[in-house]
């Protein structure tokens, strides 16, 4: 059975059956992915998932953003180049295929046009990214007891998109 780990950066957790039965179906079109990946939950409604995943396929969306106290406190792996991500829309369900190209940290108040250039076209402006970042991310850290503030750690992952399995 493949390994898969779960990222819990996204609205809704996909349910670990789909996971596999999608990577699965991955494998025959896209070999050489190999056993090894992650899974990303993406938007903030299922309107600009929809959107986000749009951007993805037409690769003018070339990077995600993930915070290490996430990933620590649930103790997940760090990302690396080279792993394949599994993205899923709102409700969890799997779309698409990347593979991270590199894994850089940064800090929230380091943010600029640099790093959310490499996000979708609507949210490319960091005067836009910026604040509908904080507020997203406060959300999400708020079950960890933590806010989002200029000294956070952001991992910023490029990656190039490998492909959609229907």
């Amino acid at each position: 059975m493949p390994r898969h780990i779960l990222i819990a950066d996204g609205p809704a957790q996909p349910d670990p059956q789909d996971i596999d039965q999608f990577w699965e179906r991955a494998k025959n079109p896209y070999p050489g992915l190999g056993d090894t990946y992650q899974v990303r939950s993406l938007g903030i409604d299922a309107d600009t998932t929809t959107e986000i995943l749009g951007y993805i396929k037409t690769r003018e969306k070339v990077a995600t953003f993930s915070l290490p106290w996430v990933i620590d406190a649930n103790h997940f792996p760090y990302p690396e180049p080279g792993i394949p991500i599994v993205l899923c829309d709102y409700v969890g369900t799997p779309h698409l295929i990347v593979r991270l190209t590199e894994v850089r940290e940064t800090t929230f108040g380091e943010i600029g046009y640099a790093e959310s250039s490499l996000d979708g076209p609507p949210v490319q402006d960091p005067d836009v990214w910026i604040p509908l970042h904080r507020q997203y991310w406060n959300g999400l850290l708020a079950a960890y007891g933590r806010e989002c503030t200029d000294e956070m750690p952001v991992l910023i992952e490029p990656f190039d998109y490998i492909g959609e399995i229907i």
